[in-house]
């Protein structure tokens, strides 16, 4: 027989080999350890981009960006270049903040003088000088006309397209011609722009044009009203006076027989100027 001591022993080995076997093929405890598997490259860069601080509750993810960075650095000893960012698109608005209120002040008043240029040349004025035979429709006549009176019958192509060009506001002098003493006797204003000239397509009219047709129409007036006659009448002989001065480029004396012709504004201010001068003084 053997010793009472012994068996135990082998009794006592057999059960923890029992055990052993017993916990390795128990299913809760397989659920409770840990198996080793070779990492994918996929769950590599999962646990990188997860990376956070440990012992804060709040740990703030590192980036995948960063994570990288450190990795080359690590491999290489060197820096990891960063991809450059694309510049933002600068608005005009935020290029005239940048430049500056000194900037936008120039600028605006760059603008103001501009439009007060634009303001002028709209208000700059044009001067004219109109013929009309006193025995036909005498200044007298324009002022008892009820209203802005048609400047009617231009005939000359010439003439027509200067009444084409008036404008409103424009000024202008009332000559009459064709009398024994032609001259200036007053001023006028243009208070309508050109429209057509109805009396060319009536055979009746003295001014009828058989060439004419409503279609294509030839003849144009402008409305005229009075401002005021003057003192005296400036005549055509005492203008001739003026011819080697001030006047001397005159339409009146170059274009004879034109019945509208254009006047500058200095020839025009130097006539109104001979109205308080005695007749025949030379004021050149």
């Amino acid at each position: 027989m053997a010793p009472p001591s012994s068996a135990p022993s082998a009794s006592a080995s057999g059960g923890r080999r029992k055990r052993a076997r017993t916990q390795t093929e128990d299913p809760a405890h397989d659920s409770q350890t840990t198996t080793t598997t070779p990492p994918t490259r996929r769950s590599q860069r999962t646990k990188l981009t997860n990376t956070s601080v440990p012992g804060e509750t709040n740990a703030i993810p590192v980036k995948k960006e960063e994570v990288e960075e450190e990795e080359y650095s690590k491999v290489t000893n060197k820096k990891a270049p960063r991809s450059k960012a694309k510049p933002k698109p600068v608005k005009l608005e935020d290029e005239l903040d940048d430049a500056g209120p000194s900037s936008s002040a120039t600028s605006a008043f760059k603008k103001a003088v501009k439009q007060e240029d634009t303001h002028q040349a709209q208000e700059t004025r044009g001067f004219w000088l109109m013929k009309s035979e006193p025995d036909v429709f005498s200044y007298e006549d324009l002022c008892k006309h009820d209203g802005p009176a048609g400047w009617d019958g231009v005939r000359n192509h010439v003439a027509k397209n200067h009444l084409r060009s008036m404008k409103v506001g424009d000024r202008a002098f009332f000559y009459h011609s064709n009398c024994k003493e032609p001259g200036i006797v007053g001023v006028m204003e243009i208070t309508r722009d050109a429209s057509i000239d109805e009396t060319q397509f009536d055979p009746q009219a003295k001014y009828y044009d058989p060439k004419a047709t409503t279609s294509k129409p030839r003849w144009y007036l402008v409305h005229c009203s009075p401002i005021r006659k003057l003192g005296r009448q400036i005549t055509l002989a005492e203008l001739r006076t003026h011819s080697g001065g001030v006047l001397k480029e005159m339409a009146l004396f170059r274009q004879t027989r034109l019945s509208v012709s254009p006047v500058s504004p200095a020839e025009f201010q130097f006539i109104l100027d001979l109205e308080n001068k005695p007749e025949g003084k030379d004021t050149d």
